[in-house]
C-alpha cells in the first residue's frame, strides 16, 4: 500500500507477489549502493531534499489554511450565516426565475465595442453569430466552446453588474458593453423560466444569501486585520 494501490493486483498471484517483491529489493538495494557511494552527501542531493522539503512545507500550511477557513465557514453557517427554511422559501418567491444566458467575455473595452457593433449589423440569425464569436474570441474557455452558454442561473448567482445588465434586456436581446470584475461582456439573453421548488434549488438559494451575509463580515474582518502590498504592481488587483 506504501508504494501505491495500482500495485495491489500484483498481490493476487504468487508469481505476481515475487515480481512485486523482487522489484521492492531491486530499488531498496540501488538504494543501499547509493548511500554506500557517499551520493546522499553530494550538493546534488541535498539541493534536491531541499527543494522537496520546501514544496512539502507550501502544501502543509495551504492544506492547514484550507482546513481552517472551513472550519470557521461551517461554524459561521451555524450562527452569523445560518439560513432558515423560511428565508430560503422567502428568497425563492422573490427570486425564481432561471436565465439562460450566452455571454462572450473580451479583456478590454474596445474589443468588447467592436464585437458588439458586429453584431449589431448582422441581418438574420444574430444568435448563431453570437455563438460562433464566442466560440472564437470569449476569454472564459468554459463556457466558449459552448458558444458561450453558461449554466442556468438564478439572481444572486453571478457578479452583480452582469446581472445588473442582464435584467433590462428581454429574450434573445443583447446588452451593451458591460463591465464585471472578469473583464468586458456581451451578454444574450436567451429565455427566462420559472425554477421549480425543489432541494437543488433550495440548496443552491441557501449559498445566494450566505454570501449575502458574508461579504459584510469580511468587510469587518479586512479593517480589523489590515494587508500589508509589498509589491505595488498588484496593488490595483487585490480589491482592498
Amino acid at each position: 500500500m506504501e508504494i501505491g494501490s495500482e500495485y495491489v493486483p500484483y498481490l493476487r498471484t504468487s508469481q505476481g507477489k515475487k515480481t512485486l517483491l523482487g522489484a521492492i529489493v531491486k530499488e531498496k538495494l540501488l538504494v543501499r549502493v547509493a548511500l554506500a557511494d557517499g551520493l546522499d552527501r553530494s550538493d546534488a542531493f541535498k539541493e534536491e531534499v531541499n527543494r522537496v522539503r520546501k514544496e512539502q512545507d507550501r502544501a502543509l500550511r495551504l492544506y492547514k489554511e484550507s482546513v481552517l477557513r472551513q472550519m470557521l465557514l461551517e461554524r459561521l453557517k451555524k450562527q452569523e450565516l445560518k439560513v432558515t427554511d423560511e428565508e430560503a422559501l422567502g428568497y425563492f418567491k422573490a427570486h425564481r426565475n432561471l436565465y439562460a444566458v450566452r455571454h462572450i467575455l473580451f479583456a478590454d473595452e474596445q474589443s468588447a465595442a467592436r464585437a458588439r457593433d458586429s453584431l449589431k449589423r448582422v441581418k438574420g440569425n444574430m444568435a448563431a453569430e453570437f455563438s460562433r464569436l464566442a466560440k472564437t474570441q470569449s476569454m472564459e474557455a468554459s463556457s466558449a466552446k459552448n458558444g458561450g452558454k453558461m449554466p442556468s442561473f438564478l439572481e444572486g448567482e453571478l457578479e452583480e453588474n452582469f446581472e445588473h445588465a442582464l435584467r433590462a434586456l428581454k429574450p434573445n436581446q443583447m446588452s451593451d458593453v458591460t463591465r464585471s470584475e472578469f473583464g468586458f461582456h456581451l451578454i444574450l439573453l436567451e429565455n427566462v423560466s420559472p425554477a421549480s421548488w425543489n432541494e437543488a434549488i433550495k440548496d443552491r438559494i441557501v449559498k445566494i444569501i450566505e454570501k449575502k451575509r458574508l461579504d459584510p463580515l469580511l468587510a469587518l474582518w479586512k479593517d480589523k486585520y489590515p494587508m500589508e502590498v509589498y509589491d505595488d504592481s498588484v496593488r490595483d488587483y487585490i480589491g482592498f
